[in-house]
């Protein structure tokens, strides 16, 4: 599901009637909002939905197909949704 599709389905089940211009802005609000969140605090949780946590991948070696070179990739940090156990 990508943004505007996201946008769709928000202005569907909201209570008030809005414009898709409208739902984009809102959903773009709540993820600026969980960035924050996340960055301040590193999870943001959602009680009985799940939480958003920082996961930190470690670092390690990989070689290029073409030229069988030896290549390192560095560790990174990415965001991972941890679905409750009450969702599934």
């Amino acid at each position: 599901m990508n943004k505007k599709e996201m946008a769709k389905l928000y202005q569907k089940m909201s209570s008030k009637k809005i414009s898709i211009m409208e739902a984009e802005e809102e959903i773009r609000e709540f993820l600026e909002t969980v960035k924050e969140g996340i960055a301040l605090d590193g999870e943001v949780k959602f009680p009985k939905r799940g939480i958003f946590e920082i996961l930190t991948r470690k670092s390690r070696t990989v070689s290029n197909p073409v030229t069988r070179e030896q290549m390192a990739i560095y560790p990174k940090k990415t965001v991972r949704f941890r679905v409750s156990k009450k969702m599934k």
